[in-house]
């Protein structure tokens, strides 16, 4: 499938995070996130240089490794193989670009998370982190794309990656207009009209970045009628809705909805690692007769309050399932350099403390509240839950309903968000709810709690079938077989 071809994969995050374990020694890990899951298997296949930012002195000291081409060989403590090309912009750069861009605003307005009628609040402060960083900083990746394009010794298939780099597309189409380029949007693609919020120089410059590309992949059919619909309300643009194209500046461009799933067999390699199993004789050692799980970042989108407002209410409603229960909630911090993200964390540890001195006991603890980052941990724990939650308020996909259905062995139930991106494919053997409604989540929790063996059997078989059908191969391949049907025509 990549034969004749060249792919160039574009993130902000490097694909390995580097740290100086006891007496020096360099540990090389791959990194988190379902960005990196997912584009580390074409990496490996296609041994596609992968184009980052150096973010800090763990990359600076991997980067100062680069051969004459500035491509760092890199291998993983798992045997991963990678080639990274840095680029080290200014750190006020970066700053801009990041933290007052990409994030919050263009994560705010594609999570729909803006309390409009207070934020944001947009002024000359906005229009220079977009002059002086988000279209800085793009432009330097694109002096790093172009780069290698230029020495590509096969066609070159710019695979650029998310709401940061938005721009890239159209710098990287304007010097090299024969290269083939696809831009893949990981999280929610939003109404036209919830765009507006940004100015029109800046959603046009947007669209017009994105529009680069000859195919822009989605997450759901959703998205690709929403980016649809802003191509054509907010930019005018000619639309084809039933071929699902945008006809831009004498091309055409594919809109096309590729769902993002996971390495099924590298996630069924990690559920029998011997850090997992040792995991999972601890959880035995604590967990009660009903355990609910959540895995999550404590970004807003998750949604972790409401959730454990809807575990309030299930308490208050069913006391018989009051120390037969425990809530496990398996948190890593997000952009904690962010005031809104250091709130919400504040907010949902008063949350799980307030429920815990209302119901606690001697012996019971109802919210078990662990934040760190430990992918063994959570393996063993998508293992061994009776119902996992997973109630955002919008997601792009959500790979942890993905990863958790197929790891688990306890069948499991599945209570999903309909405003999940992975609702699409696995919402017809969830539990699904409203993710504002604590109510119907409390009875949603209990329905998963008390369901019959026999219907949690088969709603976890179908899950299982779903996910491993749907796998991170069959996502490269669709987006693969597109990209060559276009060129070919």
């Amino acid at each position: 499938m990549l034969h004749g071809w060249q792919p160039i994969v574009v993130a902000n995050r490097p694909p390995v995070e580097s740290q100086l374990g006891p007496g020096g020694v360099e540990r090389i890990t791959r990194g988190g996130g379902g960005l990196v899951t997912a584009m580390s298997a074409l990496a490996q296949a296609s041994d596609a240089p992968w184009v980052a930012v150096a973010r800090g002195d763990s990359d600076a000291r991997l980067a100062s490794r680069a051969d004459e081409d500035g491509v760092v060989q890199v291998v993983s403590e798992d045997g991963n193989k990678f080639r990274i090309a840095y680029i080290h912009p200014d750190q006020e750069a970066y700053d801009l670009y990041y933290n007052e861009i990409s994030n919050p605003l263009l994560w705010f307005i594609q999570h729909y998370l803006w309390d409009l009628g207070r934020e944001p609040i947009l002024d000359s402060r906005t229009e220079r982190a977009w002059r002086d960083g988000y279209v800085k900083i793009n432009a330097e990746f694109a002096d790093r794309v172009v780069s290698l394009a230029e020495k590509a010794t096969a066609r070159p298939l710019i695979l650029s990656q998310d709401y940061h780099l938005y721009l890239l597309p159209g710098m990287v189409r304007e010097r090299l207009p024969q290269a083939h380029l696809q831009h893949f949007i990981h999280i929610p693609w939003p109404t036209p009209q919830y765009w507006k919020v940004l100015p029109r120089h800046m959603r046009d410059g947007i669209l017009a970045g994105v529009l680069g590309s000859d195919v822009v992949g989605l997450q759901t059919s959703l998205d690709v009628r929403n980016f649809l619909l802003t191509c054509e309300e907010n930019l005018g643009l000619a639309v084809d809705h039933r071929q699902s194209t945008v006809f831009f500046e004498g091309r055409s461009v594919w809109i096309r909805a590729y769902p993002i799933s996971i390495d099924v067999r590298a996630m069924a390699d990690l559920t029998v690692h011997e850090e997992v199993l040792r995991q999972e004789e601890l959880i035995t050692s604590w967990r009660p007769e009903f355990l609910i799980l959540r895995v999550d970042r404590t970004d807003l989108s998750k949604n972790i309050v409401r959730g454990f407002l809807a575990y309030e209410r299930l308490l208050e409603s069913h006391p018989e399932l009051r120390g037969r229960v425990v809530f496990w909630a398996l948190l890593q911090r997000s952009r904690q350099n962010v005031d809104a993200y250091r709130s919400y964390l504040g907010a949902l540890v008063s949350a799980a403390a307030h429920v815990n001195r209302r119901f606690q006991t001697g012996t019971w603890m109802p919210i078990r509240l662990e934040v760190e980052e430990n992918l063994y941990k959570a393996v063993a724990a998508y293992k061994s839950y009776d119902a996992l939650l997973v109630n955002p308020i919008y997601d792009g996909m959500n790979l942890v309903a993905k990863e958790g259905v197929l790891c688990n062995t306890k069948d499991g139930v599945l209570v999903l968000s309909e405003n999940a991106g992975s609702y699409e494919e696995l919402g017809i053997e969830a539990l699904t709810i409203n993710p504002f409604d604590i109510d119907q989540t409390a009875e949603a929790l209990h329905s998963a709690l008390t369901m019959p063996k026999r219907d949690r059997t088969t709603r976890a078989r179908h899950l299982r079938q779903t996910v491993r059908k749907h796998d991170i191969v069959r996502w490269i391949t669709a987006q693969l077989q597109d990209l060559n049907e276009l060129v070919a025509r």
